[in-house]
């Protein structure tokens, strides 16, 4: 079975092969030649413009000097047992409680925490936020989520876009696009990256049951305080940030709790 991170590579570069091909077909040699432009922007934007978008769009600033919380203390601490640079930390203003990674590559990821996680979570119980999160940037998770993120948020862009020229404020294209948005990120993220990951952090804390305990608890919170997030972005969240706002289940992008406590812990409720 494919992992996430090849999956990812098969999509990339099918969609440059697919440019080149109706370039060809629609141009000949100028229209291959158009064709291989699109297809070398179109690796520049997912490649070196998702991350930064993200960060941008969550009002995300870095971590340096002054860490009251002991945040780069507990990221450098814990990225030495994994044997993997210490990722870039991050603060966003929001009251919700939640967490994010994002990173194109396990050598340079960044950790993302809202104000309202460092201010509900006592120091266990945000170490073994910091461990997660850092397990998906080793596992090369955050490769295949920050690309699949890029690419669907911009066909939800499209669809914003098209829109933006209908006349009575018409929405024909989001409705149509939006799926296809989520896909593309269906399509690379499984549950069984976020189970694998529960379960390698958990091995990390050397406790599965302060991990439970935790995912318990931050989806709790994030189910009576959603975060207003970009399109196509919820996967990159330690739970899912949209709490009772998505009623879609094909839109939701995280297993059940249930799930996920049922398979780090064998046994459900905690």
């Amino acid at each position: 079975m494919l992992n996430n991170n090849t999956k990812v590579w098969i999509f990339i570069l099918s969609s440059s092969f697919a440019l080149l091909i109706l370039g060809y077909q629609l141009g000949e040699r100028l229209g291959l030649f158009v064709g291989f432009l699109l297809a070398l922007a179109l690796n520049f934007f997912v490649f070196f413009y998702g991350e930064s978008r993200v960060l941008a769009k969550l009002d995300a600033r870095r971590v340096k000097g002054q860490d009251s919380w002991g945040l780069l203390e507990k990221v450098q601490r814990l990225s030495e047992k994994l044997n993997m640079p210490t990722p870039a930390v991050y603060v966003t203003p929001h009251a919700a409680v939640n967490a994010f990674c994002v990173g194109h590559s396990w050598k340079r990821g960044s950790l993302g925490f809202t104000a309202g996680l460092l201010k509900s979570l006592n120091n266990e119980e945000l170490e073994a936020v910091v461990a997660h999160q850092l397990c998906h940037i080793r596992r090369l998770d955050t490769f295949a989520f920050s690309v699949s993120s890029t690419i669907g948020n911009s066909v939800v862009g499209m669809g914003q876009f098209f829109d933006s020229f209908m006349p009575y404020k018409l929405k024909l294209f989001m409705p149509m696009l939006s799926p296809v948005g989520w896909v593309i990120i269906k399509t690379v993220v499984g549950e069984k990256s976020f189970f694998e990951n529960d379960l390698m952090a958990a091995d990390l804390l050397e406790s599965r049951l302060l991990l439970g305990e935790v995912l318990w608890r931050m989806e709790g919170l994030a189910q009576t305080m959603p975060l207003e997030i970009p399109a196509c972005t919820s996967h990159l969240f330690m739970v899912n940030p949209e709490g009772f706002q998505q009623k879609n289940l094909f839109l939701k992008s995280h297993p059940s709790i249930e799930n996920r406590i049922q398979k780090l812990m064998g046994y459900y409720p905690i």
